[in-house]
């Protein structure tokens, strides 16, 4: 199966003219520019190594069109070149990090909570409300109580994470103004199925209803859900502002997905190739970051101004935040360190 080809390309998205064509011209927002392999550079040396990297977002997602790039620029001098394999073409997040495991595949991307399969304590990172901002993610995850996880995600799994990138904000969208818990009480609000995001719902004052993305849209339109919650741009990818009325701004996860190893896919790779590959991983951090932060400021404003979607900001952050500090630490095992986090 051949790995998918694109460019390095500017990070600025272009403001766009209406919403519906946002998300039509998706594809083409933050870094895409003209299709043509990825591993230019390295193909000038017949000797470049080619690297594996798999991960299940679609071709146009900024962990593609802007992370991939970045790493293939940080590693043009190395003699490796990672060719990607975007939209599950290599198996789940759950099968990617199995073959991860066993050697059978270099690198690939996955979140918090599929990670917590493996070590209970990286779940964590998924926590609804547990940081402040994007600066506050990066700090945490990059720093000592990031390297205390992961090395225990090592030790006790050997899968490695080479870098952590921000992947998103997630906001509810609903057919009426959210501003506290009570202003969803009783709605049905569609949530992934597992213990994480059942609690989440329940802090946001909904009923949670556990059901894939694919199958929500239909679902808003017909009634049998009341609302939602997602990252910006995947609200404008699955065109969620078609059937919902407002975008509340309850900023309730800042998540990201880890660039993942193990000592077993790395041992293939000599001490300078590994060091190579985890300073490009940690350098494609900042490109992903500012593809996705354009993607939300643009959406963001395209919709204020059309008012296709009603974009609330009059949201109690501090009550949610409140309620997942009462809620989350007698639910989970890793509650006393939410806490110090959320307060640091």
């Amino acid at each position: 199966m051949a790995p998918h080809q694109s460019t390095f390309g500017t990070h600025r998205l272009p403001r766009l003219a209406v919403a519906g064509l946002a998300v039509a011209s998706l594809a083409l927002a933050g870094c895409v520019g003209t299709e043509a392999p990825q591993s230019n550079q390295a193909a000038a040396d017949a000797d470049a190594r080619h690297v594996r990297f798999a991960h299940v977002y679609d071709p146009s997602h900024p962990v593609e069109t802007c992370g991939v790039p970045a790493i293939n620029e940080s590693l043009q001098d190395s003699g490796l070149v990672v060719d990607s394999y975007p939209a599950a073409q290599l198996g789940s997040e759950a099968e990617s990090l199995e073959q991860v495991a066993s050697g059978g595949l270099d690198l690939a991307v996955a979140g918090p909570s599929f990670l917590g399969v493996w070590e209970e304590n990286v779940a964590l990172f998924d926590a609804p409300y547990l940081f402040r901002d994007v600066d506050h993610f990066e700090a945490t995850l990059n720093g000592p109580i990031g390297d205390e996880i992961w090395a225990g995600l090592k030790e006790s799994s050997g899968l490695d994470v080479l870098s952590s990138w921000y992947y998103g904000t997630r906001h509810v969208t609903a057919n009426n103004e959210v501003r506290t818990s009570d202003d969803l009480a009783g709605q049905k609000l569609r949530a992934a199925d597992a213990p994480l995001y059942l609690t989440m719902a329940e802090i946001m004052g909904g009923a949670a209803t556990p059901m894939a993305l694919d199958e929500a849209y239909l679902a808003l339109q017909q009634g049998t859900i009341d609302a939602q919650e997602n990252p910006i741009p995947t609200i404008a990818s699955q065109k969620f502002y078609e059937v919902q009325d407002y975008l509340n701004l309850t900023g309730h996860m800042i998540q990201g997905v880890m660039v993942v190893a193990s000592e077993s896919s790395l041992g293939a790779f000599s001490a300078e190739e590994q060091d190579a590959l985890r300073t490009a991983a940690a350098e494609a951090q900042t490109a992903v970051r500012e593809c996705i932060e354009d993607q939300e400021a643009s959406f963001l404003e395209e919709w204020r101004e059309s008012g296709e979607i009603t974009v609330n900001d009059d949201v109690d952050v501090e009550h949610f935040r409140q309620r997942a500090a009462d809620l989350i630490p007698e639910r989970f095992p890793w509650g006393e360190r939410y806490l110090e986090i959320q307060e640091s």
